[in-house]
């Protein structure tokens, strides 16, 4: 292969990477932009400013493969946009687990301040300048080699400063590897004039595969997002049981299934719970409900379901052939009033041909009044008429 072959290649093989790295950018900010739209968390704005930083600085890189653009500003002009690029995507994928501390904003403007400024700087010294170097001590050479120096210690810095704390963290490292060992490459090659087709190959397929595994690191995310939404909306915040409204949909549902066999509704009321608010304090009272509600979850836990229906009223359901809906709701009280400083009264009602689950709850809550009126701190089964 001759020269021009293998330059013509080299440039086949950079419009190549650009174009797969818009692609897939493109992906991650329709992605960014969608989330944006149903949250206001800056780093999902931080997330999208950062890809179309990168997106203008791969299509410039497209358009210069393909001689589309000319002139020798035009590279320099792109790195101002890689950098800020990079330095804006990475502070992102952290801020998508933790939020932005005053310290984090303070590495964040820093290091883009001094990136952004060796780069404009760059830009600057070649404003004028000849096509071809003047030679190796050409001040505009010494700044392009200052800002791939930069651009590589920035790989090993989010590495030490993100590593640890991103929660994907293998992926993480993969992707700074990636990113690290590409500029490298191009380092130098660009600034060292080492020829040779590997590290072209390197230089340009490894920012592929930087921006894949990112790809994945956000889908990963999104769908923990995704997940955490999903559970907020059936779950109460406090207690972490179900909601009522998730708690009654699951009994309907475990009731046309039971078949010839019984659901059993348990429902439970703490004791003189406006008493405890009054004199230890909402903070020891919802102490005592959450210590309550891990009870009844641990009781029903693969025989049924807990959650809490309003205030101090904690429900659960249990499946037939479980242990008796009776048995279960007394190892709740008994657990309840032993391992807490508070007691709680409880009924329980059978499911019948033809109850739909308010009505079996509404009746569990009747058994549970009756409890009250009796003493309180018993359990109390619901008479049939």
């Amino acid at each position: 292969m001759n020269v021009q072959d293998f330059w013509n290649n080299r440039e086949l093989l950079f419009a190549s990477s650009a174009a797969a790295s818009v692609v897939i950018i493109g992906l991650m900010t329709f992605m960014a932009y969608r989330l944006i739209a149903g949250s206001r968390s800056s780093a999902f704005r931080l997330l999208l400013l950062a890809l179309t930083l990168l997106a203008v600085y791969h299509g410039l890189a497209l358009a210069g493969a393909l001689n589309l653009l000319r002139g020798p500003i035009v590279p320099e002009l792109s790195n101002v946009l890689y950098i800020a690029g990079f330095i804006s995507l990475n502070f992102a994928f952290f801020e998508l687990y933790y939020r932005r501390r005053t310290r984090t904003r303070a590495w964040f403007f820093g290091l883009l301040a001094v990136g952004v400024t060796i780069a404009v700087c760059n830009l600057l010294s070649r404003t004028g300048s000849p096509a071809d170097p003047t030679g190796p001590g050409d001040p505009a050479d010494l700044l392009m080699a200052l800002e791939d120096g930069f651009v590589l210690l920035l790989s090993a810095l989010f590495a030490l400063m993100f590593g640890p704390h991103v929660r994907q963290r293998a992926r993480y490292a993969v992707s700074l590897s990636f990113a690290f060992f590409g500029q490298l490459a191009a380092f130098l090659s660009r600034d060292f004039g080492v020829v040779n087709a590997a590290f072209d190959m390197i230089a340009a397929i490894l920012p592929v595969f930087y921006y894949i595994v990112l790809f994945m690191i956000l889908f990963e995310r999104v769908v923990e997002l995704m997940q955490s939404a999903y559970r907020s909306s059936i779950t109460d915040g406090l207690t972490d049981l179900y909601n009522r409204r998730f708690f009654t949909a699951r009994l309907e549902k475990a009731l046309e299934n039971a078949g010839q066999g019984a659901v059993g509704a348990i429902f439970c009321d703490i004791d003189d719970f406006k008493k405890l608010n009054d004199t230890r304090g909402h903070q020891a009272a919802d102490a005592v409900l959450k210590h309550a509600a891990a009870i009844l979850r641990e009781e029903t836990e693969g025989i049924g379901l807990a959650g809490r229906y309003g205030g101090e009223e904690l429900v659960a359901f249990v499946h037939a052939p479980s242990p008796g809906a009776a048995a279960v709701a007394e190892r709740i009280r008994a657990r309840i009033a032993k391992e807490t400083i508070v007691t709680v009264s409880v009924g329980y009602a059978l499911s019948q041909p033809g109850v739909k689950a308010e009505q079996l709850v509404k009746n569990a809550d009747e058994a549970m009044y009756r409890s009250k009126r009796g003493g309180k701190n018993r359990v109390t089964p619901h008479e049939i008429a």
